[in-house]
């Protein structure tokens, strides 16, 4: 047999070069069609949402228990510090591997309640423009994003009968290899706003300013109760207001009086902490102008 001639060695080298590049074209061009199929990382979060709205109103215990598990985040303690710095990550990460065996068995206990609700899934990045009213959660999250993390707030928003509409949290979720996780603020160590009962809440009040009738409901004969999603303030302040149900002749009255309301700062572990509550305001026509 002859010796290769240095042309066809070249030649086969050319041809070895063309036949690897086309493979690596191909398997890029397979992984943007799998990437435009699958749709964006939000569009990819709400379809899992969706699916577990699916598993628990059919019952399927097994599926939706493989879903809230995979939404555990793997080798958190090298993500948490990766993310968040040395320091506070190893504060995140310990808290975090603490309220794994809750979030096993609450988790789709969440599910299976926010699936009873007729509503719609909506999936928001958090992004640095929503600094101004964040909460301590959500400035650490936005903060750690400029390490390249993206993390979304996930929400069922429901609307009540009189078209006035609501949310009820999922927690926070974020790309950790290659899938969704979720980030609940008590569970880092960070204790976002605690949820307090209304009733509980209302015997903290320090400073409570009666809403004012509305002449026009009043004239109609109209009466009831305004209920309103609140947070309070870590320094018992009113900090942020939704109307969660009620007539719309006596909702902005509401609004007005809670705005200017007090209570005791709630402690968390011996320091303040805001608190998601909710507060009735009652509206009787027998009440005095």
């Amino acid at each position: 047999m002859k010796p290769m001639s240095r042309i066809n060695i070249r030649l086969l080298t050319g041809f070895v070069a063309i036949a690897a590049l086309c493979v690596v074209l191909f398997v890029r061009a397979a992984a943007a069609r799998e990437r435009n199929e699958g749709g964006t990382a939000a569009e990819e979060l709400l379809s899992l949402m969706k699916a577990t709205t699916v598993a628990a109103r059919e019952g399927d215990q097994a599926k939706l228990t493989e879903i809230t598990h995979g939404l555990v985040i793997p080798n958190y303690e090298t993500w948490f510090k990766t993310t968040f710095g040395e320091e506070e990550g190893t504060r995140m990460a310990t808290a975090y591997q603490k309220s794994l065996d809750l979030q096993e068995n609450w988790l789709p206990k969440l599910f299976e309640g926010l699936s009873k609700e007729q509503g719609e899934w909506q999936v928001e990045e958090l992004k640095e423009a929503n600094l101004p009213a964040a909460t301590e959660c959500q400035h650490a999250l936005i903060k750690a994003s400029k390490n390249g993390a993206v993390f979304y707030q996930v929400s069922l928003q429901t609307t009540g009968s009189g078209g006035t509409k609501s949310g009820r949290s999922a927690g926070y979720y974020t790309l950790v290899e290659g899938a969704h996780r979720r980030l609940d603020c008590a569970g880092i160590g960070l204790f976002g706003p605690i949820r307090v009962g209304g009733n509980v809440q209302a015997a903290r009040a320090l400073y409570k300013v009666p809403p004012e009738y509305p002449e026009e409901a009043r004239k109609k004969g109209i009466s009831g109760t305004v209920r309103l999603h609140v947070i309070v303030a870590k320094d018992g302040s009113i900090k942020q207001l939704e109307v969660m149900s009620g007539h719309p002749l006596l909702q902005q009255a509401a609004l007005d009086a809670v705005r200017q309301w007090r209570y005791q700062p709630t402690l968390l572990n011996g320091s303040p902490v805001e608190v998601d509550t909710t507060i009735d305001v009652i509206f009787s026509l027998n009440s005095p102008r």
